[in-house]
């Protein structure tokens, strides 16, 4: 088996043994280097005893769930380059190389959607996404190649303090407006933390329980069957007996059992339950929930869930769990592929309505709602339905029965009516 050999000297890597003067000096990324050296040695020994990778967590079906909610609801998102027209109103920029490139795919060998996808797990699941962007002779972007996270080093120049990466067993000293780099939770703004390396006792406990069910059905936890003997039978019986047991009857619980004078067989149980075993398992499912920001109902753990709030829940995965995913995505990539010239003009932008669609009762009560008070057109509200507009559909309703606060009737000397005279 080969592993891919560190650029960097080994007096570089941050982490044990290298006091945090020389870490600062070196200006490696602890939080970078640190995923390739667990892999290497097979992950770092939790509490519970289990060893925790990237790998071996995405086999718990919770953390595989959570990443693969987050990174394919941001995917399927649009992600459209607009651009300003005046001081309140925005086209889309079509005409603009950056719109297709990353509406239809950023590389011949990657879809929009995968590209999306690929990116967001890799934060999700690393703490840092990577893509080398490559520009034509003119600087404009036309290539976005994603890179495994593990493989990249963050570092700074300890005179300059401009921000560079290398690439192990690739390119070395690349400057940061050739690298698209998308952050999770940070403490210094360079890197983001390793989710995995946070949560590794929550998840270790969730791959020991999971290992410890699986064992009491293939193995058991208590033996099936006691065989009592009257007396202290020494051990060469007591293999007689419990070998004569096995060799009559293991694999076999149709045959009825025959055995012995003073001799009697009892069968033990254990309830799994009274273990609390399905319960420290909903308690992990809810832990590692609670990491990622996203509701239990979205990892099918239902239990404190209701018809009543599962829509709410919808919405508060949007707003605290994908919303600021999706700022973190358009701003850095306002900030890294849009020359200073072009982030005056244009701007990214997610179209995350699609998440806040509702039932079709409500969603068309609400348009009718706008519809008459004149906040959309008829073909605006076609248009968030997937239909076609029509001829005259883009005027707006003006409700006859209403006036602006302040503005005075006709004759005001007129009696209201309905009152007293």
């Amino acid at each position: 088996m080969k592993f891919p050999i560190p650029t960097f000297r080994w007096a570089e890597v941050g982490g044990r043994g290298v006091t945090a003067s020389a870490q600062r000096d070196s200006g490696v990324s602890s939080s970078t280097t640190e995923g390739w050296l667990t892999t290497l040695f097979g992950g770092r020994r939790t509490s519970s005893g289990a060893k925790v990778t990237v790998d071996t967590a995405l086999a718990v079906a919770a953390v595989y769930r959570c990443v693969k909610i987050r990174s394919q609801t941001l995917g399927m998102l649009p992600l459209v380059l607009y651009k300003r027209k005046g001081a309140d109103d925005r086209e889309r920029a079509v005409d603009h190389p950056l719109y297709k490139l990353l509406k239809v795919g950023p590389n011949p060998n990657h879809t929009a959607y995968n590209f999306k996808r690929a990116m967001q797990a890799q934060v999700d699941l690393r703490g840092n996404g990577h893509s080398l962007i490559e520009r034509d002779g003119a600087g404009a972007v036309y290539r976005l190649r994603p890179l495994q996270a593990d493989r990249v080093v963050t570092r700074r120049d300890p005179e300059s303090g401009a921000l560079f990466y290398d690439i192990q067993g690739g390119e070395q000293n690349i400057p940061a407006r050739r690298m698209l780099h998308l952050r999770g939770f940070t403490l210094d703004g360079d890197v983001g933390v390793n989710p995995i390396h946070l949560a590794r006792e929550s998840l270790g406990l969730a791959l020991e329980t999971e290992k410890a069910g699986a064992e009491a059905f293939s193995k058991g936890v208590v033996p099936p069957v006691i065989i009592s003997v009257k007396g202290s039978p020494d051990k060469a019986l007591r293999d007689q007996y419990r070998d004569d047991w096995v060799k009559q009857h293991s694999g076999n619980r149709h045959v009825p059992a025959v055995i012995g004078e003073l001799v009697k067989a009892e069968q033990l149980a254990i309830n799994l339950e009274d273990m609390q075993f399905l319960q420290s398992r909903t308690f992990q499912i809810l832990e590692i929930c609670r990491w990622y920001d996203v509701p239990p109902h979205m990892v099918f753990e239902l239990t404190r869930a209701t018809f009543s709030n599962i829509e709410h829940q919808g919405i508060e995965f949007l707003l605290y769990c994908m919303q600021p995913q999706l700022t973190n995505w358009e701003a850095e990539l306002n900030r890294t592929l849009l020359t200073p010239d072009e982030q005056e003009e244009y701007y990214f932008e997610f179209l995350s309505d699609a998440l806040l669609r509702t039932d079709v009762k409500t969603r068309w009560e609400t348009y009718n709602i706008a519809r008459n008070t004149g906040a959309k057109s008829a073909n605006e509200i076609r248009k968030s339905e997937n239909m076609s507009g029509y001829v005259g559909g883009d005027t707006y309703l003006e409700p006859t029965n209403m006036r602006r606060v302040g503005d005075e009737d006709d004759d005001d000397t007129a009696p209201a009516k309905g009152l007293p005279q």
